[in-house]
């Protein structure tokens, strides 16, 4: 009877080494990812923020050059719903993210003056939908070294605003 011998490899195989480097690329890239990430969740809550201002024109326009009556179903009056009421950045279990101005209830649109500077929705976090001044702004955006809130306003552009840069806002 024949032994058989079997022969046994005592160094590395060329895979754990190729194995072993990725799985460090991969811990020593991971924080770089992290900016990506938020930019990309700041990009979603403007992309939403812009929809639900294009939603509000359009029903400005259909409705006599006159802003939606803000109570409790504002986002029906406007035919919103669903995703684009939902922050990514908002960690909370809410069914919206976002207030809208309720100081523009039932206003002529012929009555506003500062298009540009009055805030028509931003991030927040208050139950009922609604924002009359700048507490009622959630800051849940990061910045370099501060955080900011994405806000749209009356003239439709849509911005990111830091907290420094809050007070400048309108809300009247």
């Amino acid at each position: 009877m024949r032994k058989i011998k079997i022969r046994s490899f005592s160094g590395f195989m060329l895979a754990e080494p190729i194995i072993v480097v990725a799985a460090s690329l991969m811990l020593v890239a991971y924080p770089f990812t992290q900016p990506s990430r938020e930019q990309a969740r700041q990009t979603t809550c403007t992309s939403n923020q812009k929809q639900i201002a294009l939603a509000s024109a359009m029903f400005i326009q259909e409705n006599d050059e006159t802003f939606p009556i803000v109570d409790g179903s504002v986002w029906a009056c406007i035919d919103i719903k669903g995703k684009i009421l939902a922050c990514p950045s908002n960690r909370n279990d809410k069914s919206f993210s976002y207030a809208y101005n309720k100081n523009l209830s039932d206003i002529p649109l012929n009555k506003i003056n500062n298009y540009t500077e009055i805030a028509l929705t931003a991030d927040s976090d208050r139950e009922d939908g609604q924002m009359a001044e700048a507490a009622d702004v959630a800051l849940r955006h990061r910045m370099s070294e501060t955080t900011a809130a994405i806000i749209s306003f009356v003239d439709g552009h849509v911005a990111l605003v830091s907290e420094d840069n809050l007070g400048d806002v309108l809300f009247k």
